[in-house]
């Protein structure tokens, strides 16, 4: 009996390979047929045109897609994962409920992002101070880790009275290889001026800390920032962690030194930032509870459209294990509630607009549930690139100032920025050629 059915199987598997190898010779045949074709002429038969020509190539996508096929893989397992999410966020009603969540979204973020190092000592030093017309520059180095250098600046409004405190707002720069020195002081300079001290820190691979520095070109031999971000990113992920848990280290360790100073406010602390540091400010808030107010800008959406799109993002914005354990962009947030929070955001950037206004619906629910809507807000503006506007920034303004208990105006002023040289913090310009 199993003599026969062995017999059965093979003679089956043999017609199965006739008709395999018939199929791929009357392919390869239809193709080298249609390259005969002029490309203006259009086969009435030819249903699935993958060549140019006729105006029709590219018209079945699913079909010539093929570099893309893992990708889509991919994409399509995290789909379901995110989907998955989204009926366990529909289901939360009562304030027990999305507490239970913030919990469990506090728990996982740890775990995920964690373990952070623990808290040695700073060694904070002042590198040099600028005095300008209204406000002074402190520039300072601090240690995150031990001989983990982070430069970094205190910006303080001129005219503190001895013993008064400010407010502070952590400013966190985008991917600019120039870190927070250069257009980012438009945001820090008129914050200075509506008299918020604002403290702003160098991401790893800008400004002054190129961790892949060549000193005979004076650049990363990686290339950009997000290079310089995703070559280490590369490495974490194999051991498990991610360049996420360097990063907002770099944070909390800012606001451990805040702490440290008699001008600061510890009960207003803010923080934002832009693209980039939209991403650090959201993970940083979330997962520090000494910030107060958060307003991230240029970077919230979700997975779902941000897979749909552009893609995965620099290594900084995938947590190590997120999306398998249920964690998506609103989390950030959901976290937070009911502390005031402010999402900021421009229609035609590539971290899709339809995300970011599907994340805030999410969002609300929790600010609802506490009775405190007022304490979430978005703000967007039309521009069709990833960036900032007037109309943005104002808002961003006029949110630290109503939350971090700073009235004024709120009008984004033309400001002059400080040179490269005032800017400077190292003796060098690089943390690598300066402490080593």
């Amino acid at each position: 009996m199993k003599k026969r059915l062995s017999g059965i199987i093979k003679k089956y598997l043999s017609f199965f390979k006739i008709i395999f190898i018939l199929s791929l010779a009357i392919l390869l045949i239809n193709s080298q047929v249609k390259a005969q074709n002029k490309p203006d002429v259009i086969d009435e038969l030819d249903v699935i045109h993958l060549e140019g020509g006729g105006g029709r190539g590219n018209s079945w996508i699913q079909f010539n897609d093929a570099p893309n096929s893992l990708y889509h893989y991919l994409a399509g397992q995290a789909y379901d994962l995110l989907a998955q999410r989204a009926g366990e966020i529909a289901r939360l009603s009562s304030l027990s409920e999305w507490q239970q969540r913030q919990k469990w979204i506090r728990e996982t973020l740890l775990d995920i992002v964690g373990p952070f190092p623990e808290k040695t000592p700073l060694n904070a030093k002042i590198t040099r101070i600028v005095v300008k017309d209204g406000f002074r520059v402190e520039h300072i180095v601090y240690e995150s880790q031990p001989g983990f250098y982070v430069t970094s600046s205190m910006f303080i409004p001129g005219g503190l009275k001895k013993g008064s405190k400010l407010p502070v707002v952590i400013y966190c720069s985008g991917h600019s290889s120039d870190g927070y020195h250069g257009s980012y002081q438009q945001m820090i300079l008129n914050l200075v001026r509506k008299g918020f001290i604002v403290f702003a820190f160098d991401p790893v691979a800008q400004g002054e800390r190129l961790e892949y520095y060549d000193p005979k070109i004076s650049k990363q031999i990686v290339g950009d920032p997000d290079s310089g971000h995703s070559y280490p990113g590369a490495q974490a992920f194999i051991t498990g962690s991610s360049q996420a848990r360097y990063m907002i280290w770099d944070g909390i360790r800012a606001v451990d030194y805040l702490l440290t100073r008699k001008e600061v406010d510890p009960d207003r602390i803010g923080i934002t930032g832009r693209s980039g540091g939209g991403t650090q400010s959201s993970q940083i808030a979330a997962l520090d509870d000494r910030i107060y107010a958060a307003a991230p800008e240029s970077y919230i959406t979700n997975y779902t459209r941000l897979f749909q799109s552009p893609g995965p993002q620099d290594a900084e914005q995938n947590l190590f294990n997120g999306i398998v354990r249920g964690i998506d962009h609103a989390d950030l947030l959901l976290v937070r509630a009911p502390k005031p929070t402010l999402i900021i955001a421009t229609t035609g950037d590539y971290f899709s607009i339809q995300g970011f206004r599907e994340t805030a619906e999410e969002v609300s629910r929790i600010y609802k549930t506490y009775d405190k809507e007022d304490n979430f807000g978005t703000a967007e503006d039309v521009l069709p690139r990833h960036g900032t506007t007037k109309k943005n920034r104002e808002a961003m303004y006029a949110f630290f100032q109503k939350y971090l208990n700073n009235p004024g105006n709120s009008d984004d002023d033309e400001v002059k920025f400080l040179s490269k040289e005032e800017m400077q913090v190292t003796s060098t310009g690089q943390v690598s050629t300066s402490l080593g």
